[in-house]
């Protein structure tokens, strides 16, 4: 492996993102290739107003891609069920126990995100440049051959045989590939977030409180750590006039449950969250590169199932790659990645379905 500062020649595969979608996609195919660059922008003290969650389909995803153990290190609680209050009456939730990996999972992603870029560098071919961006892509004859990366107050020109963009919904690099999106969808809804510590609720069981235009969540999340957040509809955030953040507040402070329970502990993070999404679908793979995470498919986050979208991508490209037999296998040929946009489409149908039904449009009343 490489030394980080030694960027420059040619890789096998280039990374753009450092988080989910971008480190499990190096962990997952460094068997298949010679050397591996991650590119990511970010810094190490970064926080994040973003949480990862998942049940137990995520965790047989994991599972399937070698990275449980390092996930289930990483301390938070495993909860196998929740409290659900809707028009002042409590139900109780328990999951289907299946089978060890019966499960649901919530973690902030300055904890999560970092342990994945760990077991990344762990492979031993898996180098990091951070932080550093992929300023702009380098083309030959239609066909991804490299990209201009900018690290330590210079630019480097790199070669690969493959480029993978894990850059994110707003991703610069899927337009400059020409991945245009196919599928757009507004999303209506605001999610906020923030973190506490030491709440006199259960660390081994979620909690949904839900009313017209919100709803609030509940969940534990490390050792004496819960996550609380809201989905709030956007009419709602425009009738008040108030700052998200200022709503958040209100609604927790209003629900019977986590107003009591805010006031007995303390908030150890700033408030923070994302409105005015939209909800899209990019073509997964073209000549020399590939989408995985949201650059490619950017589910509304009140489904939380942005980390099993990110999770199949990643699996379905490591699939391709150990089929063709190699990173080595698939250079030059540009139709090496052909299918991966119908694969994955179909494999996260469902998902898209329910987080479209959830960004429909209100009828007006008549």
């Amino acid at each position: 492996m490489r030394r980080a500062g030694e960027i420059a020649g040619h890789w096998s595969v280039v990374v753009a993102g450092g988080r989910i979608a971008g480190t499990t996609t190096a962990w997952a195919l460094a068997p298949y290739a010679r050397e591996i660059l991650v590119v990511d922008a970010s810094r190490a003290t970064s926080f994040w107003p973003q949480q990862a969650t998942w049940d137990r389909s995520g965790n047989l995803l994991w599972a399937d891609l070698g990275l449980l153990g390092a996930v289930l290190d990483c301390g938070a609680p495993r909860t196998r069920g929740h409290s659900f209050r809707a028009d002042g009456e409590v139900t109780e939730h328990d999951y289907p126990q299946q089978d060890e990996l019966s499960f649901r999972m919530t973690m902030p992603r300055e904890v999560l995100d970092p342990a994945l870029l760990r077991a990344a560098q762990s492979r031993g071919n898996v180098t990091v440049a951070r932080p550093a961006r992929v300023r702009d892509v380098i083309g030959r004859d239609g066909r991804v051959s490299g990209v201009v990366v900018r690290h330590d107050g210079a630019d480097h020109l790199l070669s690969c045989d493959l480029l993978v963009l894990a850059d994110g919904r707003l991703s610069r690099n899927a337009d400059r590939v020409g991945a245009v999106p196919y599928r757009v969808v507004p999303s209506p809804w605001v999610a906020m977030l923030a973190y506490y510590a030491d709440l006199p609720l259960p660390a081994d069981r979620g909690y949904f409180s839900l009313t017209n235009d919100s709803v609030a969540i509940c969940t534990p999340c490390g050792e004496r750590q819960w996550c609380l957040s809201t989905d709030m509809h956007q009419a709602m955030i425009d009738a008040s006039g108030r700052h998200p953040a200022r709503e958040f507040e209100r609604i927790i402070a209003a629900d019977p449950l986590l107003g009591l329970a805010v006031l007995a502990g303390r908030r150890v993070t700033s408030i923070g969250g994302a409105g005015k999404l939209r909800m899209l679908r990019r073509p997964m793979s073209g000549p020399g590169w590939c989408l995985v995470g949201d650059a490619g498919y950017h589910l509304d986050p009140v489904t939380a199932r942005g980390t099993r979208s990110a999770l199949i991508a990643a699996r379905l490209l490591r699939d391709h790659v150990a089929t063709a037999g190699g990173i080595d296998r698939l250079a030059g040929d540009d139709a090496a990645l052909d299918g991966l946009t119908e694969l994955r489409d179909a494999a996260l149908e469902a998902d898209w379905a329910e987080a479209e039904q959830i960004c429909a449009p209100v009828p007006a009343a008549t």
